[in-house]
């Protein structure tokens, strides 16, 4: 039930938003609404349900990170 809330006030959001958008280029403008929308939802519940997810800091902890550890021993650091 909570999951269903949470979507059908997603499902608003993206409605208003895209009422709201208006001039040259608003297709592509909605689409990208859109897009963060249903990312936002994805992570909402995933956290709702605790189950892991796919998140903008998961690269930088998977490659930047170690890379990063490697240069500073590689420096000496």
């Amino acid at each position: 039930m909570k999951i269903a809330v949470i979507l059908g006030l997603y499902i608003l959001a993206f409605w208003r938003g895209c009422t709201l958008l208006q001039g040259q280029g608003r297709k592509l403008h909605r689409l990208w609404f859109g897009c963060i929308l249903v990312y936002c939802a994805y992570v909402h519940i995933c956290g709702i349900t605790k189950t892991p997810y796919f998140g903008v800091s998961t690269l930088y902890i998977a490659y930047f990170q170690p890379a990063g550890r490697a240069i500073i021993k590689w420096l000496g650091g």
